[in-house]
């Protein structure tokens, strides 16, 4: 079955096949968030040497991501196209979960590049079919707009589940970094085999009509060189992924070390994502009304002159940063649904070209620019904060130059990467109307394709 542009999902398949999110969202934001103090602050590896390393295992997914995306595309098994690599990348990221955030005592640079490797190599192998799946359940404008909306929810509540960690733990009397990467770790573990089975159970992967023929390497990459709207959509969200990419690898040390309230840090991390929630049913109506493109663009916008605020910030201001949290927060949401939704739009404009169904090669590239925007982060910001003489370690007085090196790459430089999404993205063309013309456009070559292969 080929789902139309009049598609629309029953509930129940749609709040499962969100379900996994929320176990795939420790390789996000919290990873970002975690990973980089709890190697360099309790395993005693360098700033600069992790940054190093998070943006050289970024810059090898620039091969392994499409390549796999278009791997996935061509693949078809008599249990479908994503299931497969779905159940291989679980595996294979459950162990690799396991290494990284259940580490040994002492660990090297070396242990942490192979993990590392097979962490981001891993999840590939799992996020990519499972977007792209999401993608192709529906061709609707809108429905697309409800299960990205719903996969982000679901993304959302397992950061903030992830983000109270600490709190929780506290409770138990448990406390420290090693702490809270073992319970997210084991969360993990247990929680995506689960869900996924739920999905592979109770969620349809519709069959996709494509020619008989499949275009070449070069073609498939020429194809996407020559798709206009893909291009801006993608360059808008690596300016965009890469401020929050930013502002997530130094988010403890801002308040450690300018706000001087790192008691404070896990509450204001649990608010901004609690604003992220609860935005998300506000979002997902302003795109239905004012168009998905022109809500993110606001979203983005109102985000990054907010956050201005930051930079004047200094000790005790702690209440202050607590308001800019929740509403910057709010555009978290819509930073994740509304891009990735429009992701799926410009996916249908490739198959009307080539005639191929390549949602897993355009889903990869979508998935290796997040972790570029993870690497660039990391690769600039901790070697920066190092030359200018930065170092986290408990009673270190760090130098004036750190502290305002720390206070541009965390306050400044994300709202102007925000504020260049927003130019790039304002005018983007595929509207509503517009992608109903391209829909109807693609559903009609789909049925000639259909036509002729059951004369054959």
């Amino acid at each position: 079955m080929v789902h139309s542009s009049k598609s629309r999902l029953p509930a129940a398949q749609v709040w499962l096949y969100g379900l996994p999110a929320l176990a795939l969202t420790a390789v996000g934001i919290p990873l970002l968030l975690y990973l980089v103090p709890f190697y360099t602050e309790e395993k005693g590896l360098h700033p600069e040497v992790v940054g190093g390393i998070l943006f050289a295992v970024r810059l090898a997914d620039a091969i392994f991501d499409p390549t796999f995306g278009a791997i996935s595309d061509r693949v078809r098994t008599r249990w479908g196209r994503r299931r497969p690599w779905l159940l291989v990348g679980t595996v294979l990221l459950v162990v690799a979960i396991w290494h990284a955030f259940l580490p040994p005592a002492e660990v090297s640079w070396v242990y942490f590049l192979v993990w590392m490797t097979i962490l981001y190599a891993s999840w590939t192998m799992v996020i990519v079919p499972y977007v792209a799946w999401g993608a192709e359940l529906t061709g609707d404008f809108d429905e697309r707009t409800r299960i990205a909306g719903i996969r982000e929810l679901f993304l959302l509540v397992g950061t903030v589940l992830a983000a109270g960690v600490p709190t929780i733990l506290q409770t138990f009397g448990l406390s420290g970094k090693a702490a809270t990467m073992e319970t997210i770790g084991l969360f993990v573990i247990v929680v995506l085999p689960l869900t996924l089975v739920l999905v592979f159970w109770k969620v349809p992967e519709p069959t996709m009509l494509a020619a008989s023929h499949h275009h070449g390497w070069r073609a498939s990459f020429d194809a996407i060189r020559k798709n206009g709207p893909f291009l801006r959509l993608i360059s808008a969200f690596l300016l965009n992924a890469t401020a929050q990419a930013m502002v997530a690898t130094l988010f403890f040390f801002y308040v450690k070390f300018v706000l001087q309230a790192p008691a404070m840090g896990p509450v204001l991390l649990l608010i901004y994502f609690v604003a992220g929630i609860v935005a998300v049913p506000l979002w997902m109506w302003l795109a239905e009304r004012f168009g998905k493109h022109r809500t993110w663009a606001f979203s983005m916008l109102s985000s990054a002159l907010i956050f201005l605020i930051t930079p004047f910030l200094g000790p005790g201001d702690v209440w202050i940063f607590f308001v800019i949290s929740i509403l910057t927060g709010m555009s978290l949401g819509c930073d994740q649904i509304l891009a990735s939704s429009m992701q799926a739009d410009v996916v249908d404009i490739d198959s009307i070209r080539s005639g191929q169904q390549r949602a897993g090669l355009y889903f990869a590239i979508w998935n290796m620019v997040t972790k570029m925007a993870g690497g660039i982060a990391a690769g600039v910001t901790l070697p920066l904060l190092g030359y200018f003489g930065f170092k986290p370690a408990e009673g270190y007085d760090n130098p004036p130059a750190a502290i305002t090196t720390l206070v541009v790459l965390f306050a400044v430089l994300p709202p102007v990467l925000r504020l260049l999404s927003v130019r790039i993205i304002w005018n983007y063309p595929i509207t509503r109307e517009r992608h109903a013309r391209l829909r109807a456009m693609l559903e009609r070559k789909l049925a000639r394709q259909a036509a002729l292969a059951d004369q054959e």
